[in-house]
C-alpha cells in the first residue's frame, strides 16, 4: 500500500507507512494552497504577540525594518525546506534521518514535538482568554465568558479539524483564511486610524545590540515552523508552488501581523500587543472574536498534525486518530495550566537553540548535493556533530550576548557542516 491512498470517497488513509515518499500522483496542494496554509497557520495571537515584544524596544520604524528583514529571510529559508519536501515527497523529521543519523531524527522529533505541543497549548490558552475577554466585555460576566470553557471548545475544534488530514483543509483553509485576512485588515485600518488622528510621536533610539536581538526574535520565530515544512509541502503538485506558496503565505502575513502587534503595544500600550485588550478599546470586540477563534484553529491544526508526523518519523505504525485526539487533549490540558505562556519570550529562545542548527544543518547538506552523492553514510554522523555543536555555539551566545544568537548558531552549524564534509569527502576519494 502506498503511503497515501484515496478511498472510494476520495479521502485520504494517514496511517499508512510515513517513510515512504508521496506519489506524484497524490500531490493534492497547490501553490495557493500552501500560501493559504501558511498564512492562515501564522496568522495568530503569537505572531501578533512577538510583534508586541518588538515594539516597546525598538519604535515604530525600526520594528518596521526589522520585520520586513529578518521575515522575509526567514520565509526564504522555509521555502527551501519546502522544496526539499517536495523534491523528496517526505516530512520533515523524515529528511533529518539523511543528515543527523536515524537517532539524531528521534531526538529532533522528540524535541519538535514538545516545541509543537508548547505552541499548541500557548496559543490555546491566549485565544480562550482572548475569546472570554471579547464575550465579557459584549455580555458581561457568565458562563460563556469564562476562559476554561472557550479552552475545552476551542480544543475540541483545533482535533476534530485536525483528524480530518489535510486533504479535507484545502477548502475549508480557502473560506477560514480568508475570513482571517478581512477581519485583520479590518482591526489593521481601525489601529492605524487612532494613531493617525492622535498623532502619536515616539522617541526610541535603539542600541545595535536591541537590533541584533529583534532580528534573533523575529528569525527564531520564522524557524520554529521549518521542522514543519516539509509535512506539508511533500503535498505539493509544482516545486514553484512548494517555495513560492511556503515563502510569501509566512512572509507576507508576518508583515502585517508583526507591525499590528508593535503598533498596538506603541500605542495602546497593551501587553504584547494583545488583540483583544487593543480591539475592545477600539470598539472592535466583535471583530476580534471571529479573528481569533478561527485563527487558534487554522494554526494549531498544523502543530498538532506535525506533533503526530514526528511521532511517526519514531512510530511508523502508529495510529493517525489516536495519536491526534491523544495530542489535542494533552495541550487542551497543558492550555489550563499556561506554563509556557508565562515563559513565551524564553521559549522563543529555546526554538532557536535547538532549531536554528538543525535546520542549518538539513540545507547544508542537501545545497552541497555534490558533496552528499559522493559520501558514505558518515555523512550523517558529521550533521549530527555539527547539529550538537551548533546548539552549544548557540546557547553561549546566548548567555553572554544577552539575546538569541540565531545568526551565530545557523553559520556555524553550516559551515562546520560543509567543512566536515569537505574533509571527510578528501578522505575517502
Amino acid at each position: 500500500m502506498t503511503y497515501l491512498e484515496r478511498n472510494s470517497n476520495e479521502e485520504i488513509v494517514l496511517d499508512d507507512e510515513i517513510l515512504k515518499p508521496i506519489g506524484r500522483d497524490e500531490r493534492v496542494f497547490k501553490g495557493i494552497d500552501l500560501f493559504l496554509l501558511w498564512a492562515g497557520g501564522n496568522t495568530c495571537l503569537a505572531t501578533i504577540f512577538t510583534g508586541g515584544i518588538l515594539g516597546p524596544r525598538l519604535g515604530v520604524f525600526y520594528s518596521l525594518v526589522i520585520i520586513i528583514i529578518a521575515s522575509t529571510i526567514g520565509g526564504f529559508l522555509l521555502g527551501l525546506v519546502a522544496l526539499l519536501g517536495e523534491k523528496k515527497g517526505l516530512p520533515t523529521m523524515v529528511l533529518t534521518r539523511e543528515v543527523v543519523t536515524v537517532k539524531g531524527s528521534y531526538l529532533a522529533s522528540i524535541l519538535n514535538t514538545i516545541q509543537l505541543i508548547g505552541w499548541t497549548s500557548i496559543l490555546l490558552y491566549a485565544s480562550a482568554e482572548a475569546v472570554a475577554e471579547a464575550l465579557k466585555a459584549l455580555f458581561g460576566e457568565g458562563l460563556i465568558s469564562n476562559i476554561l470553557l472557550w479552552v475545552i471548545i476551542i480544543g475540541f475544534l483545533e482535533t476534530a479539524y485536525t483528524i480530518l488530514g489535510p486533504r479535507k483543509w484545502v477548502f475549508y483553509q480557502r473560506v477560514a483564511v480568508t475570513t482571517l485576512l478581512i477581519v485583520l485588515s479590518y482591526e489593521a485600518y481601525e489601529l492605524l486610524k487612532y494613531m493617525l488622528q492622535r498623532n502619536i510621536v515616539e522617541e526610541i533610539s535603539p542600541t545595535f545590540t536591541d537590533f541584533l536581538w529583534g532580528f534573533d526574535m523575529v528569525l527564531a520565530t520564522a524557524i520554529s515552523w521549518a521542522p514543519l515544512v516539509a509535512d506539508y509541502s511533500r503535498f505539493a503538485s509544482s516545486s514553484s508552488g512548494a517555495v513560492m506558496g511556503t515563502w510569501w503565505g509566512y512572509t507576507l502575513t508576518s508583515y502585517i501581523l508583526y507591525y499590528i502587534g508593535a503598533l498596538a503595544a506603541i500605542i495602546t500600550g497593551a501587553y504584547l500587543g494583545d488583540p483583544t485588550r487593543v480591539a475592545i478599546s477600539l470598539g472592535l470586540s466583535v471583530a476580534v472574536f471571529i479573528f481569533i477563534a478561527i485563527s487558534a484553529v487554522t494554526t494549531n491544526l498544523l502543530n498538532i498534525y506535525s506533533a503526530v508526523i514526528s511521532t511517526k518519523n519514531i512510530f511508523p505504525k502508529a495510529n493517525y486518530k489516536a495519536l491526534t485526539i491523544f495530542y489535542g487533549i494533552l495541550s487542551t490540558v497543558l492550555s489550563m495550566f499556561p506554563v509556557f505562556f508565562m515563559y513565551f519570550e524564553g521559549f522563543l529562545y529555546y526554538i532557536g537553540s535547538v532549531f536554528v542548527p538543525l535546520i542549518a544543518v538539513l540545507l547544508s547538506q542537501n545545497t552541497c548535493w555534490f558533496l552528499s552523492k559522493k559520501l558514505p553514510r558518515k555523512k550523517e554522523t558529521m550533521g549530527l556533530i555539527s547539529w550538537i555543536i551548533g546548539i552549544a555555539i548557540g546557547a553561549l551566545a546566548s548567555t553572554y550576548m544577552k539575546f538569541g544568537a540565531t545568526i551565530i548558531a545557523f553559520t556555524v552549524s553550516f559551515i562546520i557542516n560543509y567543512v566536515l564534509l569537505t574533509s571527510l569527502r578528501k578522505l575517502v576519494e
